[in-house]
């Protein structure tokens, strides 16, 4: 599954909710970028498709790029 991060704002206050909220933005640049660099699609595709849950088979996370290899019996 593809996804983009997520937290628990609605459990923080509102000074740690400003702080983790900046926070996930990082995280999610980094995420992002990285699967950029290694998936090898477009910044804008990677970015749409973090928005929304993509559920993979094996062969389709690696079609996407985001798995080297799947094991066979």
């Amino acid at each position: 599954m593809i996804h983009q991060p997520s937290s628990s704002f609605y459990e923080a206050q509102t000074g740690e909710f400003s702080m983790e909220a900046e926070e996930l933005v990082k995280v999610r640049e980094t995420l992002t970028r990285v699967y950029v660099q290694r998936i090898g699609k477009p910044l804008w595709v990677v970015s749409e498709d973090m928005e929304r849950d993509i559920f993979m088979s094996a062969t389709d996370a690696q079609a996407y790029g985001i798995v080297d290899l799947v094991a066979v019996e």
